[in-house]
């Protein structure tokens, strides 16, 4: 088991927020993330969420999902950060690794920020923390997806080093209008 690891705090609008690794305790408040994402989508709040977060989902598949990632960051396929702020998780970013031969250099980031916590730079401080725990890891070079409209995003990991490499035509059809995906890359 994957015991609990504090990489950074620091302040944003006087609250304390908390850069963490996940574990077990968490599965609660991981549900309530991921259902509050459901909800903003739904409501329009999470027009730049990318894709994903269109149902609900129970208790049992959040602890099954849970288990999974546990399994993998024990075996040093997957980084994962979750920001906390009053015991609320508000953010949560992974790096998955290659599952090829070929392709164990090389990592798929993902990063989530919940509407009301966008903008205060919570995104930044949890891509520097990947970034550096991607390094632990042995991986060589990173790539992230997201919808192509996502500004903060864009400049989020153009100061992180990343640059665009390319972007999928209308990849994603949101109430009747097609989106395009842009991803960026970087070397470790």
């Amino acid at each position: 088991m994957v015991s609990e690891h504090v990489y950074r705090k620091f302040r944003v609008n006087g609250k304390s927020v908390v850069l963490r690794s996940m574990g077990w305790d968490d599965l609660d408040k991981l549900l309530a993330f991921i259902n509050g994402l459901v909800d903003d989508k739904k409501r329009g709040r999470g027009s730049e969420v990318f894709t994903g977060f269109e149902q609900k989902i129970a208790r049992e598949e959040e602890a099954d999902w849970l288990a999974n990632r546990t399994v993998q960051i024990e075996n040093g396929d997957m980084v994962s950060v979750l920001a906390e702020v009053c015991k609320r998780i508000v953010a949560s970013g992974d790096i998955d690794r290659g599952h090829y031969g070929e392709t164990r250099h090389h990592g798929e980031l993902g990063l989530t920020v919940i509407a009301e916590y966008r903008g205060l730079g919570i995104g930044r401080e949890m891509v520097k923390v990947l970034l550096r725990e991607a390094k632990r890891i042995g991986l060589r070079s990173l790539e992230v997806e997201f919808l192509s409209t996502n500004q903060a995003a864009i400049h989020t990991y153009q100061k992180a080093g990343f640059r665009e490499v390319g972007r999928i035509p209308a990849k994603v059809k949101r109430n009747g209008k097609f989106l395009d995906s842009m991803i960026m890359a970087r070397q470790i």
